[in-house]
């Protein structure tokens, strides 16, 4: 896919992502992305309410409140949950990981092996990545993606937001 063809499908898929520097906070940038997400995922067992947990510290806060606010991902209900620490039984389908005293984002990652939950992870506080993973480069909130780690966890990631990753680790056999 050409350059000018991705923006055009940045603008459209992920909109409002604004440059830092255009005045749109961090945390609002992530908030967007993190409900955005949903619904270009698919899970193996898709009924109910679409849960993001917000794991650790709450550095979104209101911001995520925002933008998850009267939200649906693809006609389910979007609702929020914070949580110190998470589990595979936590019931989380999106989890933002950013880790606490009580669990530290490496300790989060290795509850979860191959469990069906998008877990979003951030260069600002840790190094270990989940299969999403956020960094600001350029002064834009970009994000890489390991589609392996998706795909063991029995998720689908649209390659529309592929496309838009700065790095995909690609699943075995594409």
């Amino acid at each position: 896919m050409n350059r000018s063809r991705a923006l055009i499908l940045a603008g459209a898929l992920l909109a409002p992502t604004p440059s830092l520097a255009q005045g749109a906070s961090e945390a609002a940038v992530k908030a967007a992305f993190l409900v955005k997400f949903g619904a270009y995922v698919s899970w193996p067992a898709g009924a109910g309410p679409v849960t993001i947990c917000m794991v650790g510290r709450d550095v979104l806060g209101a911001a995520l409140d925002r933008a998850a606010s009267g939200q649906q991902i693809n006609g389910r209900p979007l609702q929020l949950r914070r949580i110190e620490t998470i589990t595979r039984g936590s019931g989380c389908d999106i989890a933002y990981i950013t880790g606490s005293a009580r669990q530290t984002v490496p300790a989060a990652l290795a509850a979860l092996p191959a469990a069906p939950v998008l877990t979003v992870t951030d260069s600002r506080w840790s190094n270990a990545r989940g299969m999403v993973h956020f960094q600001v480069a350029a002064n834009r909130v970009r994000f890489h993606i390991d589609d392996q780690a998706a795909a063991a966890g029995g998720l689908t990631i649209s390659s529309k937001l592929l496309g838009l990753a700065l790095s995909v680790r690609e699943r075995r056999g594409r």
